[in-house]
């Protein structure tokens, strides 16, 4: 073997090298994008999760109210996020219709219903929603 053969397969010629390193920068800018997603999706559920503790937070003093009446109230937690509060006679579950026997109770079915609001981007709005019925004393049907 001459010196020369020896030489040339000792080393990577410059073509070789440039795929090398083609390949390397299209993983490089791939890892960069998947961190990049993967930001990205951990902030957009830290804000839900915060959505959702706001929620929980507000629904649960308002289903622990001694009495309730109808309402219908908004305000804003100063921190993005705004929420509205509806308590409502839900007549369609204590109206009658439909039965045979026609029941006079003092107990009313109430709907209850807690929405936490976010701006996630300029047209777009982020929406939490917790509903329920809750059985109360009251004459409102």
């Amino acid at each position: 073997m001459s010196p020369r053969t020896a030489r040339a397969r000792a080393g990577f010629t410059l073509i070789e090298v440039a795929i090398a390193m083609s390949i390397l920068g299209v993983g490089v800018v791939t890892v960069l994008e998947l961190f990049s997603g993967a930001l990205h999706m951990e902030r957009s559920s830290a804000v839900r999760a915060r959505a959702v503790v706001h929620a929980r937070t507000l629904f649960d003093a308002t289903i622990t109210l001694p009495e309730f009446e109808p309402i219908q109230e908004a305000g804003d937690f100063g921190d993005g996020y705004r929420w509205e509060r509806s308590i409502r006679v839900a007549s369609e579950y204590t109206d009658g219709s439909g039965r045979e026997f026609d029941l006079v109770s003092s107990w009313t079915m109430y709907e209850i219903e807690v929405t936490v609001l976010w701006d996630q981007t300029v047209d777009r709005q982020g929406v939490f929603a917790l509903r329920t019925l809750r059985v109360g004393p009251g004459g409102g049907a």
